[in-house]
């Protein structure tokens, strides 16, 4: 049985509610109302842990938790009723029947942006016939003012004369021009686009759910400076009851299987997110750290079978060269993340995010690749990198590392510096000073 919460304000309901009336086989849905978007922040916290899938009524609530709880969005499905094409000249030909003299030249439809092809209507219009638009982007639906942002920009176009229709997702907009000679024309989501919607999330759960069912092999390792039997028997009782703690505060249940100086793991996929906070940090690396007086090397391994997870798990360990516990991932592409030393993710202040946006613009670079680099370079207390160490921590491959620095190098934000160091076979890693 597939659990799917629908949130929607008081005025959306009057339309989200046909959902309700959908006959879906193994689904429980439930509508919950929210008041504003501080109270859709708290209703989504608290359903999420017990609901498989979410669906908002529309852009603004959905691109509101994007931005604010995004951590916790992509934990869990999640989609907005949206409106088809189908939906859209729908509308538009029983309009065109309401009002004869309908013109799309002296219309504005906030709901058409380049995200949805503006519903194919520019294959359609000549420029000079095409609508006003609220902008080019869906991202404007995610402004903190963005209620205020769609009336505004109906009002001004209404002011001016340019348009004689209004067409809007958004069901209360007609509240903002109760003092005007103004009827918005509201466009929803019909009850078969909802259905659709609804059937897509279903598919989008059940791949969480098979990969949640995928096993996940660790491989924890300690070192032993002399063959001492007294000291590795203390070792591996303090490992394993440090293994047992751990699962009794996180409420994890790790299947533990002892061995000489090591111990095997197996999770599976859902827990071990859990465990390694989406493959950014291990909490168990930082447990084990505060508790034990020796290092542990901890490999995770991800594989299409119990076996080759456990391979991978091996040797992920052996990436594992630094002097305190650390833990790295190698998935069954042979992808290496890591290290993933226990720590909390390093915060990137707001106005460093405003620099690494404008080296984003300037060099066409990804702006989550440039802030890992920046967390990398903060961790590591260094602004010399090579591809190799960008490769690993970034999970991509050298080559792409070696472009990414290329293209830094080409607009000055890093330049190369001589590698003195060189190693006895093969060519020196090339050196980068980045200069954010």
């Amino acid at each position: 049985m597939y659990n799917i919460c629908v949130f929607s304000t008081k005025l959306s309901y009057s339309w989200v509610k046909n959902c309700e009336n959908f006959e879906i086989d193994n689904m429980n849905l439930q509508i919950f109302i929210y008041d504003d978007l501080s109270h859709l922040e708290k209703l989504f916290l608290e359903k999420i842990k017990i609901y498989d899938g979410v669906i908002f009524s529309g852009q603004i609530p959905y691109l509101h938790i994007q931005k604010h709880l995004n951590q916790y969005l992509s934990s869990i499905p999640c989609a907005f009723f949206d409106i088809s094409e189908r939906d859209f000249y729908y509308k538009i030909a029983e309009i065109q029947y309401k009002y004869p003299h309908f013109s799309f030249q002296e219309s504005i439809i906030d709901f058409l942006y380049r995200e949805n092809n503006y519903l194919s209507l520019k294959d359609i219009l000549l420029p000079e016939d095409f609508p006003y638009l609220l902008g080019d982007s869906i991202e404007v639906f995610g402004l903190p003012d963005a209620y205020d942002v769609v009336y505004r920009t109906h009002a001004k176009l209404w002011k001016e004369q340019k348009v004689r229709f209004s067409l809007t997702r958004l069901t209360n907009l007609y509240t903002y021009f109760e003092n005007d000679d103004i009827q918005p024309i509201l466009v929803t989501p019909t009850s078969e686009s909802m259905h659709l919607t609804i059937l897509e999330i279903m598919k989008e759960i059940e791949v969480v759910n098979l990969m949640n069912s995928q096993v996940v092999a660790g491989y924890l390792e300690f070192s032993i400076s002399q063959n001492d039997p007294t000291e590795i028997e203390y070792r591996q009782i303090a490992l394993y009851k440090s293994i047992l703690d751990f699962n009794r505060k996180f409420g994890i249940s790790l299947i533990t299987y002892r061995s000489a100086i090591h111990y095997e793991l197996i999770t599976n996929y859902k827990d071990f997110l859990m465990i390694t906070n989406a493959k950014e940090t291990c909490s168990l690396a930082g447990f084990l750290r505060e508790e034990l007086s020796f290092k542990i090397k901890i490999g995770w391994g991800i594989g299409k079978t119990l076996q080759e997870a456990r391979i991978q798990a091996e040797k992920a360990a052996t990436y594992c060269t630094g002097t305190l516990t650390e833990s790295y991932i190698l998935t069954k592409e042979n992808h290496l993340i890591g290290p993933l030393d226990g720590n909390s993710s390093i915060a990137i202040k707001e106005f460093d995010n405003d620099k690494l946006e404008t080296i984003s613009n300037h060099t066409n670079i990804s702006i989550l690749h440039l802030q890992k680099i920046y967390g990398l370079v903060y961790k590591l207390k260094k602004e010399i990198l090579t591809a190799e160490e960008i490769s690993v921590h970034l999970s991509i491959s050298v080559r792409t590392a070696s472009r990414i620095l290329k293209r830094l190098e080409e607009f000055h934000y890093a330049s190369p510096i001589l590698n003195k160091v060189t190693k006895s076979k093969g060519r020196p890693s090339k050196l980068y000073k980045l200069e954010f």
